[in-house]
């Protein structure tokens, strides 16, 4: 039996708490008025039925990644596509290798009927995966090699050497390589973000997902996609047409407008994020709270083993107005926490005052 999404229990355990300090991930705002627009036209059109995905939006899409439309799936956010595409290219009985701690990708592997199998990376190492250790847990079961780039919850960003290093194994043990890739506008530090289908010419087997949520603010729309080669992305497309048939055609207008239109009400949220992180890393030191310095996204991956563990440290944070899942929800270690500075800064030094003060 499944287990609820880590993130959406803890919200609802954390809902009615008191004086919570006000921290927040990817952001939620109004839609500028180029997508309003955009939307107002169409509401009264009938579309013809696209089960890829509307050509201009993914023609769209392919201009911004650099990638050939035709390899380009339309999903209902990222966590979907990823969902499709492991039903579509998994067994039962398969084993994927997840390097952790990562995003709640568990799940979606025991639906496709495969095993997810751990394999720890340490905060001694920046939390980077370890070819080595990924080669000792292969299996003759292993199928697939499943990663989260930048990666939610530590914010490790590979280089490509390292990205590179991990194709490669893939391509060795002919390993299926699925990443999902939602935070490729949070880099903060140089070396930046390598897709991992740049490395195609190492190995054709690789598999994209991507959520407009995250580089969009575009959460409530629902829209991502799955960028594969098209020999693996007909099977995603044929499981995807069982699983959802298509995506609205109103919420893909509004996705073409918002990555066609002006960017300028997304890049003054963005550039909020790199002094998010430098503030949040410096009052956690100063709370005496040990942490890898995240190099993308909004959350950093903070040692609180002096509260407690998993479901207990938890509740010690709820109790001081904090809401952090503790690591072990990400297959990591349960005495840490994953802290969100997508927020006002005005919360992240109210979080480091409760944590030095507590």
């Amino acid at each position: 039996m499944l287990e609820r999404l880590p993130a959406l229990a803890l919200a609802d355990r954390a809902a009615d708490r008191p004086d919570p300090v006000q921290l927040a991930g990817v952001p939620v705002l109004p839609m500028p008025e180029h997508v309003v627009e955009a939307v107002r036209r169409v509401a009264g059109t009938p579309f013809p039925r696209i089960s890829r995905g509307s050509p201009t939006l993914r023609a769209a899409l392919g201009a911004a990644v650099h990638a050939d439309p035709d390899e380009l799936l339309v999903t209902h956010g990222a966590q979907h596509g990823m969902s499709v595409a492991l039903r579509a290219l998994l067994a039962p009985g398969d084993e994927v290798l997840v390097p952790t701690p990562t995003y709640f990708f568990d799940g979606m592997v025991r639906m496709a009927g495969a095993r997810p199998v751990h394999v720890r990376t340490l905060a001694a190492d920046g939390w980077a995966a370890d070819p080595v250790a990924l080669t000792a847990a292969l299996t003759p079961a292993t199928r697939a090699l499943l990663l989260c780039n930048p990666n939610n919850p530590t914010g490790h960003t590979p280089s490509r050497e390292q990205l590179g290093a991990l194709v490669d194994l893939a391509a060795r043990h002919g390993l299926v390589v699925f990443s999902d890739e939602s935070y490729e506008r949070y880099v903060h530090d140089q070396p930046s973000y390598v897709p991992l289908q740049t490395l195609r010419d190492r190995h054709p087997d690789l598999v994209t997902v991507t959520s407009l949520s995250k580089n969009y603010a575009f959460t409530h729309w629902r829209v991502g996609y799955v960028h594969a080669p098209t020999p693996l992305l007909d099977r995603i497309h044929t499981a995807f047409e069982w699983d959802a048939i298509n995506v609205g055609d109103i919420p893909q207008v509004a996705a073409e407008a918002a990555v066609t239109g002006p960017q300028d009400w997304l890049d003054r949220e963005f550039a909020r994020f790199r002094g998010n992180r430098d503030l949040l890393v410096r009052v956690l030191g100063d709370a005496g709270v040990p942490v890898v310095s995240p190099a993308s996204g909004i959350f950093a991956f903070a040692d609180l083993s002096r509260l407690g563990m998993g479901r207990d440290l938890e509740d010690a944070l709820l109790a001081r107005g904090i809401s952090a899942l503790a690591g072990d929800a990400f297959g990591g270690p349960a005495d840490h926490v994953r802290l969100l500075y997508g927020g006002p800064a005005s919360g992240l030094r109210e979080l480091g005052r409760r944590l030095r003060d507590g």
